[in-house]
């Protein structure tokens, strides 16, 4: 039997190859083979621990709550009862200095031929991971508290406000001012109940809820904002007329608010020129926000947006950028920055279009 194993060196060197422990027990329960990474779990190599039984190891190494289970799980796939078995479980490394080690591991048992095969993988950094969602979940729940009661409702004292003043204006362009606020009060109160069920979808590990959205609309209705909110600036629309539909939520209007407010904050010119344009093409809307900036060099193209950082805490330009990012992604489309010539950057969004 242990000649049936050993007696394929080449399989040795491929086992230790594996990111995975490989464990190969004989008839007897005995370790006949295994892979240098089962010194992982054990603190101890690879032939200390062959011609040591399955019980033995289990007793020594696996944590009291989980042995039963994996030990029903070996005598099921060793007996035939069945042909593959799974189970989660902890292993116990003594830590030299620091005590008792725990490491999560998936466990999976297999029979072949005379032999019980066992492969474990390292759960620690799907843990670690699972454990940053459930942070993320949590800071989610937090920001819809926020949004829901502190910015909703000081909107809305605003507005009140805002309508009590309309009886003391009588120029006409104080009463235009006067409506682009209220009208920048009422999207930003439209925004927290967009983003409360945002959030609720993603604390519950639901879906973010999305429906078909005519993109023209959002990005020419974004364009005239920002026309009102810098008037400073010069900002140009080339677009299709035409539907041209995607599949997303109210948020879209976010990636282009965004997208135009950065290109003049940012901007070094008294009067930045803007220019955005949407084009449909094989199955793929694309809008390019064009600035005459200073422009993004390439070693920050990506980390502007937050990625390969910590989220809203990276150093680039602010939760907007980081903002515009996600949602795209969660649209299923894409965005990246181009230079502009002879200067600037192009901010260029590409969304699916909806097929149905």
């Amino acid at each position: 039997m242990e000649e049936s194993v050993a007696g394929h060196d080449h399989l040795s060197d491929f086992h230790d190859a594996l990111e995975d422990a490989f464990y190969v027990f004989g008839d007897d329960r005995v370790l006949v083979d295994a892979n240098a990474r089962v010194g992982e779990y054990s603190g101890e190599g690879r032939e200390a621990l062959l011609g040591q039984t399955f019980d033995a190891l289990v007793e020594s190494y696996i944590a009291a709550a989980d042995r039963a289970d994996l030990t029903a799980a070996y005598e099921r796939v060793a007996t035939g009862e069945s042909s593959s078995e799974r189970v989660e479980f902890e292993f116990v490394v003594e830590d030299e200095g620091e005590g008792k080690e725990t490491i999560p591991a998936d466990g999976r048992f297999a029979r072949f031929e005379t032999f019980v095969v066992v492969v474990v993988r390292n759960l620690t950094e799907l843990k670690e991971r699972e454990r940053t969602a459930r942070d993320l979940s949590e800071q989610l729940e937090v920001l819809n508290r926020v949004l829901r009661h502190d910015i909703r409702n000081d909107m809305n004292v605003v507005m009140g406000w805002l309508g009590e003043l309309e009886g003391y204006i009588d120029d006409p362009a104080a009463e235009t001012y006067l409506g682009h606020v209220e009208e920048a009060v009422a999207h930003t109160v439209e925004l927290t109940h967009e983003v409360r069920d945002l959030a609720e979808a993603l604390t519950a590990g639901g879906e973010v809820p999305r429906k078909e959205v005519d993109l023209p609309n959002v990005v020419q209705s974004q364009v005239i904002k920002a026309r009102n909110k810098y008037p400073d600036a010069s900002i140009t629309y080339d677009g299709v007329s035409t539907s041209a539909r995607v599949v997303a939520n109210e948020m879209l209007s976010s990636v282009f608010g965004n997208l135009l407010s950065n290109a003049v904050i940012h901007n070094d010119r008294d009067s930045p020129a803007i220019a955005v344009d949407l084009v449909v093409e094989d199955g793929t809307a694309t809008v390019r926000v064009a600035d005459d900036g200073p422009g993004i060099p390439d070693s920050r193209k990506t980390a502007v947006f937050g990625r390969g950082e910590r989220g809203v805490d990276s150093p680039g330009t602010g939760i907007g950028l980081y903002l515009v990012d996600q949602l795209v992604r969660g649209y299923g489309g894409t965005v990246h920055i181009e230079d502009n010539d002879p200067r600037g950057s192009v901010f260029v969004v590409e969304l699916p279009l909806e097929t149905s």
